[in-house]
């Protein structure tokens, strides 16, 4: 992937709602545009959109945990569980929120990779080196796991990834609406 990628904007730290169970979570996001070979990539995940790839952008996600999610035992169990309903189930919210503004958005699954709402193409999409393209974050191999390493939460932390052709405005002010807390931008 070539170095065209791009961020749009800061990576911002909010406090958002789990639409299901109203628990509140932690996460950083931020908005980057895909670089041409990353976008050709996109294209495998989600065939739909080929002829709008250009506009698609990119979100990671970063959930806080309370524990290095690589871990081993009944607690970290639970709580990548809980951390994979949270995004799963907030990321299927601001994805509806943007298909109502009439814009293309989807999520993948951070266990298969695939997408949620669209169409299955040849291939997933990996959070982990996506975060480690997009945004440079480090990653550790664990036995056949690439585990992120974010700069401020180190292996505390859940990635997922939503992607749209919506833009920054219309992202950051959906995302907006489910914030429970202060937004705070971050400057690493």
């Amino acid at each position: 992937m070539s170095s065209r990628s791009q961020t749009l904007n800061a990576p911002t730290l909010v406090t958002v709602q789990n639409p299901e169970s109203l628990k509140n979570f932690v996460l950083e996001y931020s908005i980057h545009a895909g670089s041409r070979r990353f976008n050709k990539d996109l294209v495998r995940i989600f065939p739909e959109i080929e002829d709008q790839i250009d506009r698609c952008l990119v979100i990671p996600v970063f959930l806080k945990c309370e524990n290095e999610i690589v871990g081993i035992g009944s607690e970290i169990d639970k709580e990548r569980d809980k951390k994979l309903i949270d995004f799963v189930e907030w990321g299927k919210l601001i994805c509806q929120k943007l298909r109502d503004r009439g814009y293309w958005a989807d999520l993948t699954d951070p266990c298969s990779g695939y997408p949620i709402f669209s169409n299955r193409g040849p291939s997933i999409y990996p959070d982990v080196q996506g975060a480690e393209h997009l945004l440079k974050y480090s990653i550790q191999n664990v036995g056949c796991c690439h585990i992120l390493l974010h700069p401020r939460w180190g292996g505390k932390v859940y990635p997922g990834t939503l992607f749209t052709i919506a833009g920054v405005n219309d992202i950051n002010q959906v995302i907006s609406e489910s914030v429970v807390d202060v937004n705070e931008h971050l400057s690493f």
